[in-house]
C-alpha cells in the first residue's frame, strides 16, 4: 500500500468515528490516559463533581485544571496532622494543581506516579444550598453544597496500593458568581458545558489510627483486578495525606 493510499484510509477512519460520535483518542483532554468515554460536562454542581471523578479515574491533568475556582481552598481535616504546614498558609489551586500533576503524571522525588486511579463518589448526589453563614452573600441559584461519601485507591508504578475513604465536603459556584482563573475565562466564555466550578473541599477523610490495615472486601476485589499476585501491603491513608505528600514540601 502506498503512503498517501495509508494515509487516505486513516483519514476517513478518523472521519468515521466523529461522525459516528465516538471518543476521539487524539483529544487533549484525554490523550495518554486510555480514557474510553468524554468528560461529563460541569453544566450544574453534581456534573461538575462527575467531571472530577471522571479526572482521577482517567489521570487527566487537563480536565482536573479546569475544575476550581481563582481563590478555591482545600482544607485538611482538623485532626489531620499532613495540614499542619496549612493551617496559617492555605492550601491553594495552584498547589492542589501541583500535587495532583505529581500524583497522575509525574511522581515525587519520595513519591512514584499512579499507574491506577479508583474513585467512587455517591451513585446520586443530594445537593443543598450554600450553608456557610454571610458575609459574603451567597445566592442558593449560585452556590451549592454536595456532601458525598469517597473510595479512592491508588496503586503506584511500585505497586503500593492506598486508600483514602470517608466523606468529602464541596462547595460548588457558578461562573456567573465565581472568581474564574484568568486563563479559563476564554474557555468559559465559549463553552456552555462549562458553567460550575469548586470554590472549596473540605476533607473527611481523617480516622484515629490511619494505617496499614487488611483490605476491606470491595477494596480487595477491586485490588485483585488490578494486581492478581501483589504482595504489597495495602495502607489506608487521608486525603490531605495524599495532597501533602505529592505535592512535596513548602
Amino acid at each position: 500500500m502506498t503512503p498517501a493510499r495509508a494515509r487516505s484510509i486513516a483519514a476517513l477512519a478518523l472521519l468515521a468515528l466523529a461522525a459516528a460520535g465516538c471518543f476521539n483518542p487524539f483529544d487533549p483532554l484525554t490523550r495518554g490516559v486510555g480514557a474510553s468515554k468524554p468528560p461529563p460536562i460541569a453544566d450544574s454542581p453534581s456534573g461538575v463533581l462527575r467531571r472530577f471523578e471522571w479526572a482521577y479515574r482517567n489521570r487527566s491533568v487537563e480536565v482536573y485544571k479546569e475544575l476550581f475556582t481563582a481563590d478555591y481552598r482545600f482544607v485538611f481535616a482538623a485532626l489531620d496532622t499532613n495540614g499542619n504546614a496549612y493551617r496559617d498558609r492555605p492550601f491553594t489551586r495552584d498547589d492542589d494543581i501541583e500535587s495532583t500533576t505529581n500524583l497522575f503524571l509525574g511522581g515525587h522525588a519520595t513519591e512514584p506516579a499512579a499507574s491506577d486511579i479508583r474513585l467512587d463518589l455517591d451513585n446520586n448526589f443530594n445537593v443543598f444550598p450554600d450553608p456557610r453563614p454571610s458575609p459574603p452573600s451567597r445566592d442558593p441559584g449560585w452556590h451549592r453544597n454536595i456532601r458525598t461519601t469517597v473510595s479512592l485507591q491508588i496503586t503506584t508504578t511500585t505497586g503500593e496500593v492506598t486508600t483514602v475513604e470517608g466523606a468529602a465536603n464541596f462547595f460548588l459556584v457558578h461562573e456567573d458568581s465565581a472568581n474564574v482563573p484568568e486563563e479559563l475565562r476564554e474557555r468559559v466564555a465559549l463553552d456552555p458545558g462549562v458553567t460550575w466550578f469548586i470554590e472549596r473541599w473540605e476533607d473527611e477523610t481523617y480516622q484515629p489510627g490511619v494505617g496499614p490495615l487488611a483490605s476491606s472486601p470491595v477494596a480487595a476485589a477491586a485490588r485483585r483486578t488490578v494486581e492478581p499476585a501483589a504482595t504489597t501491603p495495602e495502607i489506608r491513608r487521608t486525603w490531605g495525606f495524599i495532597k501533602r505528600v505529592f505535592r512535596g514540601p513548602i
